[in-house]
């Protein structure tokens, strides 16, 4: 049909396998009605390029493409696809990746060479902007879009701007009504806190929405913060040092109110509990509320002229405290005090979705909700606010003949401590794995309760046997460290000495990193990552409970969260059609829920007991395929 050639001519590469067909149905679902696309495609299909051909019509109707990602970090992926698009069929297309005033203000980065936090930028933005030389020089500028006319990610606007000497920040925003396409981080699109910022500049009633890697929106936590006992210490020390005498006593009040839940909560042996936020009122009124605010901007702008990062406990805490009051009787708003170690975590905890969600899918002109951890759509559309859609689920694309897949009978993380004798039966079956597979191989475990457990009862030690070299996702590993952990452990699988990745799932590792070709070939899931069942646990199925029902709410809040980050994980071995890979479901409760598991695992699966696995996977290796 001349209409699919119109459509079709969008797409810049050749045609693999249900590419054409998922470009077609996403454009003609959107031509015929349809607002809401649920598209789900195994990680390698294509799911950027695909979806960037089928709204690509549109834009050149006069439409707008929000991308929004789940992170900052994440903005530049789709534009890096659009500069493809450009060149290959010479589009006059404008796109940019967005990012706050933490990444792109130059004055925060000059003044402040280790880095700020957001409110911290917004501060000194809002503080100095009139004197800013950057901001100061825009505003002189003329004719943006000659300087700015093609496909930009924001390293590259930050880059002009540093040399033009004008503010990258406020470029981004001149530049938005004029873009074709614009990435984002959730909270811009989600949050109406942030969302104030960029609205105005966009026409979101003519604009299609891409929620990339949308089964995280479950878990969005839109009006949650939290605060510790250094965060009422440290308040207590600038009411001293400023000399803000009224409020020194709250204050302490406040600290001893924390010091008493701290003390409940680990003389009984718990977790975590909820915390009645009246006990906190009767401390602290509105109206003395109001003070700590003003009194904590008066430190961060002190703190600004003494050449100091304008960061205030006192702001921290009156913000938090407010956050509580307001959401005291809100429906889906938990209270939870939580120990780490000799500290106490006090979080408002906003467990909505569907109620929050729904609202903003309203403004804008279509919706596409992409992933590859969509399924079951009914359930996800429900819990996101979505009533009316299309779907299209891919198949998954890798060659079966590639993958051996097993769930294995004999043990399992079932209760609330894994004993000494079920963590010799895991250190068994991971041993049987590791002596019959030289090939990088992460252990994935359900949580950093059974790994240390693991870790207590020998895996270690076992592991040093077979001369590997062992990577820990530990829980205080941040940022840059991890990073070089995770390449480090990519370039063992080049060397003699192979790696071993252990780490729990849900986790950096475990969800949120690539493993190309032969980095990662052996993935082993210990156990099914179930929320412990805890104070904040009850409270979160006691909710989906009320708004959806027993069954139901058991379903959504507590079983499928569990195996989507279980399925996240298992897809981290697959990234091309080509991967080989061995992927092991270390517990026999995974075969009740075999539906919930990618259909990779499923069509290739084998049952076996935990300790007799070394015998098919020499089997699949030698004898049957000799493909690894």
């Amino acid at each position: 049909m001349r209409y699919e050639k119109r459509v079709l001519k969008y797409f810049p590469y050749s045609f693999r396998e249900y590419q054409r067909e998922a470009v077609l149905f996403i454009y003609n679902s959107i031509k015929s009605g349809y607002r809401n696309i649920m598209f789900h495609a195994p990680t390698g299909f294509g799911k950027t390029p695909v979806v960037l051909a089928a709204v690509l019509p549109y834009i050149m109707r006069g439409y707008s493409v929000i991308w929004s990602v789940r992170t900052g970090n994440e903005t530049d992926r789709p534009i890096e696809e659009i500069k493809v698009f450009v060149e290959k069929l010479g589009l006059k297309i404008f796109a940019l990746s967005f990012r706050g005033k933490r990444d792109m203000c130059l004055l925060a980065r000059e003044k402040f060479r280790e880095g700020v936090g957001y409110d911290e930028a917004s501060f000194i933005c809002k503080n100095f902007r009139e004197k800013c030389p950057y901001y100061i020089n825009l505003s002189r500028m003329l004719m943006l879009y000659r300087i700015f006319n093609k496909p930009l990610m924001y390293s590259e606007i930050l880059e002009k701007c540093s040399k033009l000497k004008i503010c990258p920040y406020f470029t981004q925003r001149y530049l938005i009504p004029d873009a074709d396409i614009i990435s984002f981080s959730y909270n811009y699109v989600l949050d109406e806190r942030v969302k104030w910022s960029i609205k105005p500049l966009i026409d979101f009633k003519k604009t299609i929405l891409v929620i990339d890697e949308a089964h995280n929106l479950q878990n969005i936590n839109l009006n949650s913060d939290k605060i510790t006992f250094r965060t009422v210490e440290n308040s207590i020390r600038e009411a001293e040092e400023y000399g803000f005498d009224d409020i020194i006593d709250i204050l302490k009040s406040i600290y001893d109110r924390m010091r008493q839940i701290y003390t409940y909560i680990s003389r009984n042996g718990l977790e975590d509990i909820e915390f009645d936020p009246i006990d906190f009122l009767h401390i602290v009124d509105y109206n003395t509320l109001r003070s700590m605010e003003q009194y904590g901007q008066y430190v961060r702008r002190s703190r600004l002229q003494e050449g100091k990062r304008p960061r205030s406990s006192l702001y921290h805490l009156s913000s938090f405290l407010k956050l509580v009051y307001d959401n005291i009787d809100v429906k889906g708003i938990a209270f939870i005090a939580s120990i780490d170690r000799d500290n106490l975590i006090l979080e408002v905890w906003d467990m909505r979705s569907a109620e929050i969600l729904k609202n903003v899918w309203r403004e804008f002109y279509a919706r596409i909700f992409i992933s590859g951890t969509l399924n079951p759509v009914e359930a996800f559309a429900e819990i996101v606010g979505v009533s009316r859609y299309r779907k299209q689920i891919i198949p998954s694309i890798y060659e079966r003949k590639n993958i051996l897949a097993l769930t294995l009978r004999g043990i399992s993380t079932r209760g609330e401590e894994l004993s000494e004798t079920m963590a010799k039966k895991y250190i068994t079956a991971i041993e049987l794995f590791i002596k019959n597979f030289n090939s990088n191989i992460a252990i994935f475990t359900a949580s950093y309760r059974i790994q240390d457990e693991l870790m207590k009862n020998g895996l270690l030690k076992m592991i040093q046997k077979y001369d590997r070299k062992i990577f820990i996702e530990k829980r205080e590993l941040r940022g840059e460290n991890a990073r070089k952990m995770l390449d480090e452990f990519k370039k063992s699988a080049e060397s003699d000495t192979k790696g071993i990745l252990i780490a729990p799932m849900g986790g950096r590792f475990a969800e949120g990193s690539d493993y190309p070709g032969k980095t990662l070939e052996g993935i082993f899931l210990v156990g099914i990552p179930f929320d412990r069942v805890t104070a904040r646990t009850r409270k979160y199925l006691e909710y989906y409970t009320e708004i959806y029902g027993k069954e139901k709410g058991r379903y959504y809040g507590y079983i499928l969260p569990a195996l989507r980050r279980a399925s996240q994980a298992l897809g981290r071995a697959l990234r091309s059609r080509d991967d080989k890979a061995i992927l092991i479901c270390g517990d026999e409760r995974y075969l009740k829920y075999l539906n919930l598991l990618p259909d990779y695992f499923i069509e290739n699966n084998f049952i076996v007991k935990y300790d007799r696995i070394d015998e098919i996977i020499e089997k699949w290796i030698k004898e049957k395929y000799n493909i690894l």
